[in-house]
């Protein structure tokens, strides 16, 4: 017997947790004439120690957008933050589970990302997100985590030596 995976009646339903669905038309409305959304993706905010906001992050040629979410994953009234790769003093990312010092952290290694970030105004920035790979891909947005994590990363590494 052959196992045929199961054709959705509803495509949109694919698609309920598809941050750049939900989010991208808001994300694409705070961009700068000329420039473009290269991916979106659902990020937790880490900006202190007990305070932690998920976002919608916007990943373009020159800049990233942060925008926060309120409790209903619909855009805050909290005005999105802006980081310009030119601003970008330090930086680093890697797994985001804790580098595999239990096998759950291998496990988050292997499917999240930590972005540790400073501007030069001295801003600290870190950012968690799902890569919408592996066993917890289609419950982590999927292609367009997946399409967000990968603009990051291309993003990140077009930093220079900061990163």
């Amino acid at each position: 017997m052959e196992l045929k995976p199961k054709k959705p009646d509803n495509p949109e339903k694919d698609r309920k947790n598809d941050f750049e669905r939900i989010h991208g038309d808001h994300l694409r409305s705070l961009l700068e004439s000329g420039e473009s959304l290269l991916g979106v993706a659902a990020v937790n905010w880490q900006r202190s120690m007990f305070k932690q906001t998920v976002s919608a992050l916007g990943v373009t040629e020159h800049r990233l957008i942060i925008q926060p979410l309120d409790r209903k994953s619909r855009a805050a009234t909290e005005a999105p933050t802006f980081i310009r790769k030119e601003e970008i003093a330090r930086g680093s990312y890697g797994g985001g589970g804790g580098m595999g010092s239990s096998p759950t952290s291998l496990i988050m290694d292997s499917v999240s990302i930590e972005v540790k970030l400073k501007t030069s105004g001295g801003e600290k920035f870190k950012i968690l997100l799902m890569t919408g790979e592996g066993v917890f891909g289609g419950l982590a947005g999927g292609p367009s985590q997946r399409n967000g994590a990968e603009a990051l990363i291309g993003f990140l590494e077009g930093a220079g030596q900061s990163i």
